[in-house]
């Protein structure tokens, strides 16, 4: 039942309703008809945005409170402030839009017999009966807002992204723009980022208790530097990303994309009341987040990404279905085939050749051997102490870095200038002229995290571009690779693989059939051929 809210509800809402733009508009219209339950919209333009319809198929205004939404602060939504359901609530929009347009609202419950026909232009309100089907139709008269038609289309996109069951049609100077039928979130995302990013998608669910997570995000083949075509919504409203829950994704995906680049695609996340907070100013569509929530999206990346395959494929992207025999990280297993310029490897498995950057991989599998080893080690106690020269500047940063560098040493002061390291990392013992620079890298914050650290580490004893490897070796690696967590890139965020299906190749080619229909022709290799020695530590 639509009613005036009460003072003390007016006071909280700030400054209302503010419908600037066309986009503005369309926007209230069309969450007006999603609370109402609509599962069908129809959006029209015309004269470029002058005259705007909205129509939907929802539960419809009675006859009796049409006259009171368009009346100011009148909303059927809002009881209380601290458990808002709807995506709006204040109950202003229709009024702002009446104070600069001519509006007439056609609507019909399904239970009410015949509809009701509402005209309003500023102090001017007129209501009479009318024929109309169950729903609601919203038409604006002389709209004067700056905005497009294509910004609309943008909006509509967005919002079946996290409406993908919903019956869209848009229309403008008559023309059909837009025509989705609900297809679901696949199609949905092919129309808000084109066919060819929508493949490199990977689909995401997760569940814990009364929190849920459905989406889609790219994997490293696919990211930008900034996170405009990351989008978010929390119970179906589209929101603004809280700092902290970006940081959650970007951290998500520290190994799998380079610094400052943020993945594409949407998570519609599913909250009870009590897990985030909404403004209730015109900026409703900024929002905080519990910590219960960041640690639910935290675990569900990474069970989602533990799961998929995210080789990069060559040369046209596209996602890659895992084959048996599973491995860890969800890469098939891989057979040596030979050594391109002694720096890729050659590899297939099932249907597909693999390139692989021997740099790359080996970097990957040292870096995860040095996580898993502090993991399990700790720091080791040094068979004698390390004495560190620290000029005044490198003096004057221990007070602030000396939390980070606990991460991988321990130490005390030894007079001016001066530290004693005590403590190290095992992997880093046979190396001791090299442990004063590490302390003074990790001092200076060169290497910002200890991820970071570790990755540069890594790096130093990794094989090289242009070195020969023997057939085992080259088979030693990637069987190290496939025990990795995340195989796919290095520690600084490059590929470690790329993928080329039979099926690329037999179109390149030109051919009708792959080497399936010549089996017999084509000579086998034993896995027995294949040594499987150890791959030697440290390079």
């Amino acid at each position: 039942m639509i009613r005036i809210l009460p003072e003390e509800l007016r006071g909280l809402l700030a400054w209302g309703e503010v419908v600037f733009s066309l986009r503005d508009a369309v926007r209230e219209l069309l969450e007006n008809a999603l609370d109402a339950g609509a599962r069908r919209v129809r959006v029209e333009l015309f004269g470029g945005g002058e005259r705007i319809v909205v129509e939907d198929d929802g539960e419809g205004i009675p006859f009796a409170e049409l006259p009171l939404a368009v009346e100011p602060f009148a909303t059927s939504k809002l009881e209380d402030p601290d458990r808002i359901t709807t995506l709006g609530f204040r109950g202003q929009a229709l009024y702002a839009l009446r104070q600069g347009a001519l509006l007439r609202i056609r609507s019909r419950p399904r239970y009410q017999v015949g509809g009701g026909l509402l005209v309003a232009r500023r102090e001017g309100v007129e209501l009479k009966e009318a024929p109309a089907p169950p729903g609601t139709r919203v038409e604006v008269v002389g709209f004067s807002g700056r905005g497009s038609e294509q910004e609309v289309g943008e909006l509509l996109r967005r919002y079946l992204l996290h409406y993908p069951w919903l019956s869209l049609a848009f229309f403008a100077e008559g023309e059909a723009r837009l025509l989705f039928p609900g297809a679901g979130l696949k199609e949905a995302a092919r129309l808000a980022f084109g066919r060819v990013l929508a493949e490199r998608l990977l689909h995401l669910e997760g569940e814990a208790g009364s929190l849920r997570l459905e989406g889609l995000l790219s994997g490293p083949q696919a990211s930008r530097t900034r996170p405009d075509l990351l989008f978010l919504a929390i119970n179906g409203r589209p929101v603004a990303w809280p700092q902290r829950l970006l940081k959650v994704v970007r951290w998500a995906y520290r190994e799998l994309l380079p610094e400052g680049h943020f993945p594409v695609g949407v998570l519609n996340l599913t909250l009870p009341l009590g897990a985030f907070r909404l403004r209730l100013d015109a900026r409703k569509e900024e929002v905080e987040v519990s910590q219960e929530v960041e640690a639910f999206l935290e675990e569900s990346l990474r069970q989602a990404f533990q799961s998929q395959n995210l080789a990069r494929s060559l040369p046209e992207p596209r996602p890659l279905v895992p084959l048996s025999p599973p491995t860890p990280s969800g890469l098939p297993r891989l057979r040596y085939l030979g050594q391109f310029r002694e720096s890729y490897l050659l590899a297939e498995a099932g249907e597909t050749l693999f390139v692989v950057d021997q740099h790359a991989a080996h970097e990957r599998v040292i870096y995860e051997e040095f996580q898993r080893r502090l993991k399990e080690e700790g720091l080791v106690e040094l068979p004698y102490p390390v004495l560190v020269e620290l000029s005044p500047l490198e003096e004057g940063l221990l007070p602030e870095r000396e939390e980070a560098l606990g991460g991988l040493f321990a130490f005390e002061a030894f007079g001016p200038g001066r530290v004693r390291l005590l403590k190290a990392p095992a992997f880093l013992h046979p190396y001791p002229l090299l442990l004063p620079e590490v302390f003074k890298e990790a001092l200076k914050g060169e290497g910002k995290s200890l991820k970071e650290l570790l990755a540069r580490l890594a790096c130093l004893p990794a094989v090289k571009a242009g070195h020969p490897l023997a057939q085992a070796q080259g088979q030693a690696l990637l069987d190290a690779l496939l025990g990795c967590e995340t195989p796919w890139v290095c520690p600084h965020g490059r590929p470690t693989l790329l993928a080329l299906k039979e099926e690329d190749l037999i179109r390149r080619f030109g051919r009708r059939q792959g080497a399936r229909a010549g089996e017999g022709s084509r000579p086998r290799l034993l896995e027995e051929s294949f040594p499987g020695k150890p791959w030697p530590k440290g390079g």
